[in-house]
């Protein structure tokens, strides 16, 4: 039976083939005028050749580039699906999640598997996403810009078969000149959370839970690692294999070429550990919006003296909501009674800081009120 990608080829310019080659290490090397453009690639001592033709006119364009795929699969050391692809989206870097395992074996997962798993990888690029723009042990709130866009981005892939397989795909732009630059911001984010997970599945694996309280600075948040931890192996067996496969024309580590392999056994330790980054870390620039529900002062009658108020929100990885006390400027205090007299939603920014079992906003500045409706 012909393979269904042999029917998708042709949906594939010219171009688009000359331009994925390049990326690879192929090189241009002749062809016939009008006709065809060769390319021949050389490692370890073998060498590979394949021919394009210069038009998807031609009647013989299908045949020759299954061969074409064909050949690059057998290069690269992948499936020619993963060709298909690669040619099927802008320049990416791509991470694979595999299960593996009896409860998997049929490479189907049951919708309450597969909406915590799509959920808890959400989070975890996201999470990933806000230390490439600024390392923090805790994310009080993951919703800077940056990396709401660069999830916008990021698409999933058809499951494959086998086990349970199922694939991310983060658009990254080609290098151009060769010019030593800092990468885009979405190949930092895949770098930051490969190097996360590789630190964190060493660190499992060597039972030494408390060193992933020091790693901020490789993307250890507490909230990737609560992310993590949800995306343990169906029924609590198996195992999860993460791999990345880098866009060709940027340099990744070497360390970060193999796949991460973490054992359902592993997974145990790792929502304690966000637990105690979160209970012990603070959280500069942390949004709240919510709703006032106590404000008073020490005197009342002393109307240029600063205000305590206790703030209803909600707090990234905290079940329900939260009281957060923050004192406020008399000026601002003012706002936060005349809030709370009309139970309107405010927006103020600080940094969350948690003594014993109280929650507390520290230098709280920028303080809104939403809305002045009842």
């Amino acid at each position: 039976m012909t393979p269904s990608w042999h029917n998708r080829v042709t949906s594939f310019e010219p171009s688009a083939l000359r331009r994925y080659l390049r990326g690879r290490g192929w090189h241009e090397a002749g062809g016939v005028a009008g006709r065809s453009i060769r390319f021949e690639h050389a490692t370890a001592g073998e060498n590979a050749e394949v021919e394009i033709p210069a038009s998807a006119s031609f009647l013989d364009y299908r045949r020759r580039l299954v061969e074409v795929v064909e050949v690059i699969a057998e290069v690269e050391g992948v499936e020619a699906e993963d060709v298909i692809l690669s040619l099927s989206v802008p320049p990416s870097d791509v991470i694979r999640f595999r299960y593996v395992g009896e409860s998997v074996k049929d490479g189907t997962l049951s919708l309450d598997d597969a909406i915590r798993i799509r959920s808890a990888r959400r989070q975890l690029f996201l999470a990933a996403a806000h230390s490439a723009v600024a390392p923090l042990p805790y994310f009080a709130r993951l919703t800077r810009s940056e990396p709401i866009a660069f999830i916008a981005d990021c698409r999933e892939a058809p499951p494959r078969p086998g086990s349970f397989i199922s694939e991310v795909i983060v658009p990254v732009s080609q290098a151009i000149g060769g010019e030593d630059l800092e990468p885009p911001f979405a190949r930092r984010t895949t770098d930051l959370l490969a190097r996360a997970l590789l630190r964190t599945s060493d660190a499992l694996e060597r039972g030494d839970d408390d060193s992933l309280l020091k790693g901020t600075q490789d993307g250890l948040s507490s909230n990737l690692l609560g992310a993590l931890a949800e995306l343990t192996p169906p029924g609590g067996r198996g195992a999860l294999e993460i791999l990345f496969r880098w866009e060709p024309t940027r340099a990744a580590p070497e360390a970060l070429r193999r796949p991460i392999h973490l054992g359902a056994h592993l997974f145990a330790p790792l929502q304690e550990v966000a637990r105690v980054l979160r209970e012990t870390s603070e959280a500069p620039g942390c949004e709240l919006e919510g709703f006032v529900a106590r404000a008073e002062r020490a005197d009342p009658e002393d109307l240029e003296q600063p205000g305590e108020v206790v703030l209803v929100t909600t707090v990234d990885g905290r079940p329900g909501t939260s009281r957060v006390h923050l004192t406020l400027a008399p000026e601002v205090y003012r706002q936060a009674v005349d809030a709370h007299k009309h139970a309107a939603r405010v927006r103020v920014t600080g940094t969350l800081v948690r003594t014993g079992r109280r929650l507390t906003l520290h230098d709280a500045g920028g303080f809104v009120v939403e809305s002045d409706e009842a």
